[in-house]
């Protein structure tokens, strides 16, 4: 069980948040240093151990499998400068909005995911994550829709099929919540995700979140995979390495839409 995340309520945040609010100062001092810090869990170790003082850390601690299976866990924090944002910019405009709304616009841009690489370990190079991926209709409803990313995210629930080099096929239920100072998406796969021909998770067994934060002249960036499932010797290095990898790919995705 995991030790509970001090963190402010979701009124409190009006101005910005400094770094130091959020990390304790040894991981913030390693994070400046180096950028990103990624902790990968040993078997049998549930404790996150980078999530920050969000406002959504109780909700992310919630937000949990239950690991009934065993299964793994890899945490990831990102630091990045805002005035750096948009130099590699997919969009190719010339002033890059890097506010909260747009932040919260990327996250829900689903099908601007469709072509976004990652490193495969398996292949020992990089290659495309999903070459499939959109909105749609319901759970039960593979019906094409349009990213829904106007607006407030806050409490929106949307429905994606993605097909990734990993897993295959997927449908996945998406929760967003967002704040003055955050926005935190969650991705929860509502059918099974398989590695090959062998069953690598079952439904509803597999978690990514991510949660954007606003530092001011940086934004702090969280992202977990959690999935519960069993550690199968033959292939545990690879299932590992396919949660892994997704990480980098989900920040270096979010930071290209800029």
């Amino acid at each position: 069980m995991a030790a509970a995340v001090p963190c402010f309520t979701e009124n409190s945040a009006a101005k910005p948040y400094s770094p130091e609010q959020l990390l304790g100062k040894p991981l913030l001092a390693q994070l400046k240093e180096q950028k990103s810090i990624r902790y990968v869990h040993e078997a049998g170790e549930y404790n996150l151990k980078l999530l920050p003082k969000t406002i959504y850390a109780e909700r992310a601690l919630a937000n949990r499998s239950d690991k009934s299976n065993g299964g793994y866990i890899t945490e990831s924090l990102f630091l990045v400068d805002k005035d750096t944002l948009g130099k590699n910019s997919t969009r190719g405009e010339k002033t890059v909005d890097t506010s909260m709304t747009a932040a919260a616009r990327i996250l829900r841009s689903i099908s601007k995911m469709q072509g976004m690489k990652y490193f495969s370990h398996f292949l020992g190079r990089e290659t495309v994550l999903y070459d499939e991926t959109y909105m749609i209709a319901g759970p039960d409803d593979r019906t094409p829709v349009p990213d829904k990313n106007t607006g407030n995210a806050d409490g929106q629930v949307s429905y994606a099929y993605q097909h990734d080099n990993s897993f295959g096929g997927c449908i996945y239920k998406i929760n967003y919540y967002q704040s003055v100072n955050d926005i935190y998406m969650i991705l929860n796969n509502m059918t099974k995700m398989m590695f090959g021909f062998i069953k690598a998770v079952d439904a509803e067994q597999f978690k990514v979140n991510m949660i954007v934060m606003d530092c001011g002249k940086q934004y702090l960036v969280y992202i977990s995979t959690d999935a519960n499932c069993p550690r199968v010797a033959i292939i545990d290095g690879q299932i590992n390495d396919a949660f892994n990898s997704r990480l980098d790919a989900l920040y270096g995705w979010f930071i290209a839409q800029f």
